[in-house]
């Protein structure tokens, strides 16, 4: 930035509340000033801004008590003092009077110090002044920084999927050479590569905010995570505790990321057909509705697992609450956004099961089953008539041929069904005993033809659910699928079908508590739903 340090920050050493004293033109006015920088760790909360040695608010009073009173050399005593508080993380909203009312008391001039002033950098801050400042420089390697200013050159296009950070994503954690040891020297070089991963993510999320387009930020979030799962999964990290901390905190960029995503679409989730405006005809409409879809259910399903495995009841909390509002507004959606009961591809049905586990674990019951009830009706209504089912193979061509009505015959576009299937498992998971009866009557005469088939995992899809799609690398297939005429015997069947594939419990992010991570990955690659996620409910 042009800013001259004074001193380098030391361990051990008293700082007197300044860990980065500098001298240099100020960016915002063009003034010469002196910096005195606090830095901190991690988001700034109510325990971090007044409690223990290291808090926020006796640094900064230190600054006053003692720096500016001997500390300041004589040539800078007549500059104006810029009080940064910095962090890699947020200023809670809890703290955030606490630092405002600081800031008002303590700015302007003073009679013994001169002018006074504060600013603050947290990570959002400081992603833009390392994008400014750092990226030509050697924070970046020319690798990166190739595919990152390609990607940043795309952000307003979603015609294709941001490939080159995916290429950033490979070049940094598998041909990197990154050392596998668990001595302090290997897990600094991890740390280093992992930090330069969140923050490049962060980089192009904001400039996707600038751009007004936010799927490519998701898209590179999602790839993201689920590469770093792999690469800890490979070399065997998991229980690196540098490691696990840093994919954690790229976790939690994702969740910044679909959160926004979140934010950005509610207004549209709760007037009638308010995602047309996202499709650009009739035939996107029902496209964009269950993208949306499949994107709630697992932000729904990340609050859940979160819930889960903290230990922090009022952040545990936080997170039930956070999962209620995710499944409102999915409700929402599915209610003022008829294509919700239409889906157009056999593939839609990884976005109603991820819909239906959220609006389940919110406790949206109800709804969940008139969803898959509607959706019953409507898909074999639609193929008696040949028109809007969902074809098996997932093509847009041939979904523009059926709209026009130049397609082949409903048999050939409709050869087997994998919805069909999960939703006869759901009516078991609803407990919709009544309206069994009539689907699997409705089914076992309208889809005579079909192979139902669902797909299970095997021992090697550990290896290939965090990279491609899992589904055309191994599993199992079982068809056809069978649907019983009594409820009581489907719901034996499922179960025996649990127990018979067994394989769920060798994937990694499920015995290691990241459950949502399979779910993210069956989203993002389009593998096929483990049944497990949804039998485990029959089970119980």
């Amino acid at each position: 930035m042009g800013i001259d340090l004074l001193s380098r920050p030391g361990i051990g050493s008293r700082q007197f509340g300044v860990d980065i004293p500098a001298v240099g033109i100020d960016p915002k006015d063009n003034k010469q000033k002196l910096f005195l920088l606090t830095v901190k760790e991690g988001d700034i909360t109510r325990s971090s801004w007044d409690a223990g040695k290291n808090a926020v608010r006796p640094s900064l009073n230190e600054i006053f008590d003692s720096y500016l009173r001997n500390r300041v050399r004589p040539e800078h005593e007549a500059l104006p003092k810029k009080i940064i508080l910095a962090t890699g993380g947020e200023l809670k909203q809890d703290v955030e009077p606490d630092w405002v009312n600081y800031v008002h008391r303590n700015t302007g001039l003073d009679p013994k110090y001169g002018e006074i002033e504060f600013d603050f950098w947290g990570g959002d801050q400081l992603t833009l002044l390392i994008e400014q400042y750092l990226i030509d420089e050697y924070l970046f390697p020319e690798s990166v920084q190739k595919h990152l200013r390609k990607t940043i050159a795309l952000v307003d296009q979603n015609e294709d999927e941001p490939r080159y950070f995916y290429q950033l994503i490979e070049g940094i954690l598998f041909q990197g050479n990154l050392p596998k040891e668990k001595n302090k020297s290997a897990e600094r070089k991890r740390q280093k590569a992992l930090c330069l991963l969140d923050l490049s993510l962060n980089i192009v999320f904001y400039w996707c905010q600038e751009a007004d387009n936010l799927k490519p930020a998701l898209l590179c979030a999602e790839r993201a995570v689920l590469r770093n799962w792999d690469w800890m999964r490979q070399n065997e990290l998991f229980d690196c505790k540098v490691t696990s901390e840093k994919f954690t905190q790229l976790f939690f960029t994702y969740l910044k990321v679909t959160g926004a995503y979140a934010n950005k679409l509610q207004p549209h989730c709760i007037v009638r057909d308010g995602l047309f405006g996202y499709g650009a005809d009739e035939l996107e409409y029902p496209l964009r509705t269950f993208e949306v879809i499949g994107i709630l259910g697992v932000m729904g399903m990340v609050f859940w697992n979160l819930s889960a495995i903290t230990r922090d009841e009022q952040l545990c909390k936080r997170y039930e609450e956070q999962m209620q509002a995710v499944a409102q507004m999915l409700a929402a959606l599915i209610e003022n956004n008829p294509p919700a009961f239409a889906p157009r591809y056999d593939g839609h049905v990884i976005d109603i099961a991820l819909g239906l586990f959220t609006l389940i674990a919110a406790g949206y019951t109800n709804q969940a089953a008139r969803w898959v009830k509607e959706l019953s009706h409507h898909i074999i209504f639609a193929y008696q008539i040949g028109k809007c089912f969902p074809i098996a193979s997932d093509n847009y061509n041939d979904l523009v041929a059926l709209e026009v009505g130049l397609a082949p015959p409903k048999e050939k576009l409709m050869e087997l069904s994998t919805l069909l299937p999960m939703l006869a498992g759901w009516y078991a998971v609803l407990n919709l005993a009544d309206d069994y009866r009539a689907f699997q009557e409705a089914v076992t005469r309208t889809f005579n033809e079909i192979s139902l088939q669902l797909w299970f995992p095997d021992d090697d899809t550990d290896n290939h659910l965090y990279s491609i799609n899992a589904g055309y690398a191994g599993g199992f297939t079982l068809h056809p699928f069978r649907l019983p005429e009594n409820f009581d015997d489907l719901k034996t069947y499922i179960i025996r079908l649990s127990e018979k594939y067994k394989d769920f419990n060798n994937i990694s992010c499920v015995t290691r508590g990241w459950f949502v991570i399979g779910l993210i990955a069956s989203r993002h690659f389009r593998t096929p739903i483990i049944p497990a996620y949804w039998q485990n409910y029959v089970r119980e």
